[in-house]
C-alpha cells in the first residue's frame, strides 16, 4: 500500500481513538460521523486539555488565599501594610507556579500511554517491520500537521481581527455621547455580547490547537515507541543468531 495511504489511515485512526470513537464499516455513516460528531468531541477535548492549567491555578489560588488569610489572622497583621503584601503574595504565587511548572507536567501534550500503545498495535497490524519505513511514515504525516497548523494560524488572525473590531466599537461608544438610558443599555449589551463572542472564538481556536498538539504528538510518540521495539527485536534476533552458532 502507498505510504500516503498509510499516513492517512494512521491519522484517521488516531483521530477517532483520542476522542474515544471507532470507525464505522458503513462508509456513509462514517463520513457523516466524521463531518458532524467527531469535530465537536475533538474541539471539546482540546478545550478540556487547555483548561486543566486554569483549574490547577484556580485550586492553588484558593489554597494560597485561605493560607494567606489564616496567616494574617494568626500573626495579627490585619489592617497593616504587611497584611496587604501577604495577601498579594498569596495571589501571585499560584500564577508563578503554574506558568513556570516543571516540563514533565505538561510536555506530553496530554498524550496517554494507552494511546501510544494503541498506535504501536496499529502499526504492527499494518505490517511495518523496519525503522526506515516508520520514519518515512512520520515524514508523510508531517504535511497533514503543517496544513492543520496553517489553518490555526489563519484562525488566530481572525481572532485578532475580531478583537480589533470589538476594541474599535467599544472605544467609539465611549467617545460618542449616549443621549438616554435606553441607548446606554443597548451599548452595554452589544459590547458584552461582542466581548463574549471574541472569548468563545478564542477558546475554540485555543482548544483546536491543543487537540492538534495531542493528535500529532501521539503519532510521533507512538512511531518512536514502535521503532524502539523494532530495534530491540533486531538486537534480540542478532544475539540469538550469535548464541546459536556452535562453538568449537
Amino acid at each position: 500500500m502507498q505510504i500516503f495511504t498509510e499516513a492517512l489511515i494512521l491519522v484517521r485512526t488516531v483521530e477517532a481513538h483520542i476522542v474515544s470513537e471507532t470507525e464505522s464499516d458503513i462508509r456513509l455513516f462514517s463520513y457523516i460521523k466524521r463531518l458532524i460528531w467527531l469535530p465537536t468531541k475533538f474541539l471539546k477535548m482540546g478545550i478540556n486539555e487547555k483548561t486543566k492549567g486554569a483549574s490547577v491555578w484556580a485550586f492553588l489560588s484558593l489554597v494560597f488565599m485561605i493560607f494567606g488569610a489564616w496567616l494574617v489572622d494568626t500573626l495579627g497583621l490585619a489592617n497593616t501594610v504587611a497584611a496587604t503584601w501577604t495577601l498579594l503574595l498569596a495571589m501571585i504565587s499560584p500564577l508563578f507556579l503554574v506558568v513556570f511548572a516543571m516540563p514533565s507536567t505538561y510536555g506530553d501534550h496530554g498524550v496517554s500511554q494507552q494511546t501510544v500503545a494503541f498506535i504501536v498495535k496499529h502499526l504492527g497490524t499494518r505490517s511495518f517491520s523496519s525503522v526506515e519505513a516508520v520514519e518515512l511514515l512520520k515524514k508523510s504525516v508531517k504535511p497533514f500537521e503543517d496544513r492543520a497548523r496553517s489553518r490555526v494560524s489563519t484562525l488566530k488572525w481572525l481572532v485578532g481581527l475580531l478583537w480589533a473590531c470589538f476594541t474599535y466599537t467599544f472605544l467609539k461608544g465611549i467617545e460618542t455621547p449616549i443621549p438616554n438610558s435606553s441607548g446606554l443599555m443597548s451599548y452595554v449589551f452589544m459590547s458584552f455580547w461582542l466581548f463574549m463572542g471574541v472569548i468563545v472564538v478564542y477558546l475554540c481556536v485555543w482548544g483546536y490547537e491543543a487537540s492538534l498538539d495531542k493528535l500529532f504528538r501521539s503519532i510521533e510518540f507512538g512511531c518512536n515507541d514502535f521503532c524502539h521495539l523494532i530495534e530491540l527485536q533486531y538486537k534480540s534476533n542478532a544475539n540469538y543468531s550469535i548464541d546459536s552458532v556452535p562453538r568449537k
